[in-house]
């Protein structure tokens, strides 16, 4: 099953979504150090603004390669409603 799922061309919108989760997760940290470098300068603040920033371009470059790999053709669609019955007439 695990094989299946990591094997290119299976699961592509569920791989992307989770790096654009990644990547979502990575901007909020972002944001947070850059703001806090801003007021308080400490070198470490700096150091994880400019690792998150990163993090943040590695999430959209693999988000885009998950969507370019993704054919819509390949999702299992649910099987059609099974017909109505015919109605019985009173006779």
């Amino acid at each position: 099953m695990v094989r299946t799922f990591c094997t290119s061309g299976e699961n592509e919108a569920v791989k992307g979504a989770v790096h654009a989760a990644g990547g979502v997760l990575a901007a909020v940290m972002a944001a947070y150090n850059i703001a806090a470098w801003c007021y308080r300068r400490e070198p470490h603040l700096g150091l994880n603004a400019v690792v998150y920033s990163l993090a943040i371009m590695w999430e959209v470059k693999q988000t885009a390669h998950h969507i370019e790999r993704w054919d819509p053709s390949r999702v299992p669609c649910a099987a059609p409603a099974p017909a109505e019955p015919p109605s019985r007439q009173a006779a």
